[in-house]
């Protein structure tokens, strides 16, 4: 599995699917995901949700629970929170701010982006560099910390 950036957009590429991330929608294959509800395409299984500010998305590919939220939160409801469950990978813009959303959320992998990245990154203790393309590495998953790759 694979995570590239490009204009903000985050595209995963997985087992000859694409899953489009943008700041307004998911495109699953080519099926743009804007409504709350429950989705399945080409073998992926996404669920979306929407209430207030929060907009968030959650689907399982490749044996990955990724959860994507699009928006800085300054913390997430405890609706939002079970909608979430379990994620092994979350993916979402970078700023201090979202810290207590992030550790509600607990993933084993952060993957950030935007100006201020590097700030969610240094809350993390992580020190990594900016990188355009990313691929997904068994090992990079821990469940005693969250790491952090940054797009951008």
């Amino acid at each position: 599995m694979e995570f590239t950036i490009k204009n903000w957009n985050i595209t995963i590429t997985s087992d000859k699917k694409e899953i489009v991330l943008t700041p307004e929608s998911v495109t699953l294959d080519g099926l743009a995901i804007e409504l709350p509800g429950e989705y399945e395409k080409s073998g992926c299984l996404m669920y979306a949700f929407s209430k207030n500010d929060e907009k968030l998305y959650h689907f399982r590919t490749e044996g990955y629970w990724i959860a994507y939220i699009p928006q800085i939160l300054t913390d997430i409801s405890t609706e939002a929170l079970d909608f979430l469950g379990g994620v092994d990978i979350l993916v979402m813009p970078g700023a201090k701010i979202m810290q207590p959303a992030l550790e509600k959320v607990e993933p084993e992998l952060l993957i950030t982006y935007g100006e201020s990245a590097h700030e969610i990154a240094l809350a993390l203790g992580a020190i990594t560099e900016v990188v355009t393309k990313y691929k997904l590495k068994d090992a990079d998953l821990s469940m005693e910390k969250t790491a952090c790759v940054i797009l951008g």
